[in-house]
């Protein structure tokens, strides 16, 4: 009896799904900031927009300290009609974090958004699934 029960315990035991650690689910965050702008008082960023080109674009940045390829997705409230019917966002649709978990992303805007103040929203979900959202807004301007 006791080399069945022995028996049986080794087979349970190795039969098992490997114990693996918990996730880490205290670290993360986000935040969202447009580092090569000016910030005006209101707290929204101003693009300048280069009138000698068909598009002006800036780089995004995003902080979670949630480490190396967080997959994070962008958007905007505003959309461009590249052709008829086919509208795209003003940012690229998703980025990864690198190793100190950190991304960024482009936003670019059209001569038809000059006077508008576009919403950028950036988020992801940990591996503890808590959504992460945050957003930013830019004026695009035509000041020089």
């Amino acid at each position: 009896m006791k080399r069945l029960l022995l028996l049986l315990s080794l087979f349970v035991i190795g039969c098992s799904d490997k114990l693996e650690p918990a996730p880490d689910c205290g670290g993360c965050g986000l935040e969202v900031h447009a580092s090569n702008l000016q910030m005006d008082s209101d707290g929204s960023y101003k693009l300048e927009y280069n009138e000698n080109l068909s598009q002006t674009y800036t780089m995004l940045d995003a902080i979670t300290e949630c480490g190396w390829s967080q997959h994070l997705q962008w958007d905007t409230d505003y959309k461009y009609e590249i052709v008829d019917g086919q509208w795209i966002s003003l940012v690229n649709p998703g980025s990864m974090t690198d190793d100190n978990g950190d991304a960024h992303v482009m936003f670019s805007a059209w001569e038809d958004f000059i006077g508008y103040t576009v919403t950028v929203y950036c988020g992801y979900t940990d591996e503890c699934g808590v959504h992460y959202l945050d957003s930013i807004k830019i004026k695009v301007v035509d000041e020089e």
